[in-house]
């Protein structure tokens, strides 16, 4: 190595050491997330739920903000995939732009244009929130509905309530049995 390069060499180094030993100022997160009261905030959350050691469940989400004390996780962008008992195959799976999650109940709710896909018969129902107990054993929403059936058929009312392996589906004030035709 020629001589100008050897002092070229010293002068880059000695410009970078100083940087290293500097400590940054800048916030890890904006200032919305750093005044949240959550316990703790996950970034592409996936969690199972499991009854006995059999897996019932899946919850995923964009970002979660859980609140220890009260056992609850606040979804955003999240998803939820429910499994057949005996078979463990999907058997619905539920979409929403938000959703809040009792992770001591299993309790939960999805909200904002929330799409419950239905494996089983390829349908889907479409509500602007959508609750699930396995408590009560039962899904529901309170909202209006639209089922969609995989042959273009298209049901709806003022809210539906179905048992939890989904073949007992009633949709209350049901309007329509349409077929679109494309």
């Amino acid at each position: 190595m020629n001589h100008s390069l050897k002092i070229l060499a010293l002068v880059a180094t000695a410009g970078v050491l100083p940087a290293c030993t500097e400590e940054l100022n800048t916030p890890v997160a904006d200032s919305e997330l750093q005044s949240m009261e959550s316990d703790y905030v996950a970034f592409g959350m996936v969690s199972f739920i499991t009854a006995n050691g059999v897996r019932e469940g899946r919850v995923e989400a964009d970002t979660a903000y859980v609140f220890e004390d009260t056992g609850l996780a606040n979804l955003h962008q999240m998803e939820i995939v429910f499994y057949e008992e005996e078979t463990g195959r999907e058997q619905a799976t539920v979409t929403g732009i938000a959703g809040e999650w009792n992770r001591e109940t299993n309790r939960m709710v999805a909200r904002g244009d929330v799409v419950l896909f239905l494996t089983a018969d390829s349908s889907t129902i479409e509500s602007q929130e959508i609750y699930y107990d396995p408590g009560l054993g039962r899904v529901w929403s309170d909202s209006s509905t639209v089922r969609t059936m995989k042959d273009g058929t298209v049901t709806s009312g003022t809210a539906f309530e179905s048992d939890m392996s989904f073949e007992n589906i009633r949709i209350a004030n049901a309007r329509g049995g349409i077929r679109r035709v494309f």
